[in-house]
Parts: C-alpha cells; structure tokens; sequence
C-alpha cells in the first residue's frame, strides 16, 4: 500500500535526478502547487528517454504559460 502524508505528488526517479542537476528548475518546481506538480509529473511521465526528459527540465522556467 503507498500512503502518503500530505498531498504532495510522489516526483519519479529520472525527473528527481533532471531536477537534482538543475538547482533554478528544482527551485522553481518546489514552489509550484501540488497540482502544477502533478501536470509536470504526468507530462514526464509521457516522455521515452531521460535526454528528454533533462531538456524538459532545463526549459522549465520558461513553462509557466504552457503549464
């Protein structure tokens, strides 16, 4: 059983580890809603390949009207 404490979305291990080497997008990400969280993580989870998912994350500032 997976419980969680609060309402704040689990963040899968490759989008942890693209946030991790982006100290302004880890920044950014924390700051969001638990719902804008939520987009991104299900936008990630969409993705194939880690490169992908690291170029997501270095453009992410840039994503708050797509978001």
């Amino acid at each position: 059983m997976n419980m969680q404490i609060d309402d704040t979305p689990q963040i899968p291990l490759g989008l942890g580890y693209a946030l991790a080497e982006n100290t302004g997008a880890l920044k950014y990400f924390s700051e969001l809603s638990s719902e804008k969280q939520r987009q991104i993580i299900d936008r990630t989870n969409e993705m194939s390949s880690r490169a992908e998912i690291r170029a997501f994350v270095r453009n992410m500032t840039g994503l708050s009207n797509v978001i």
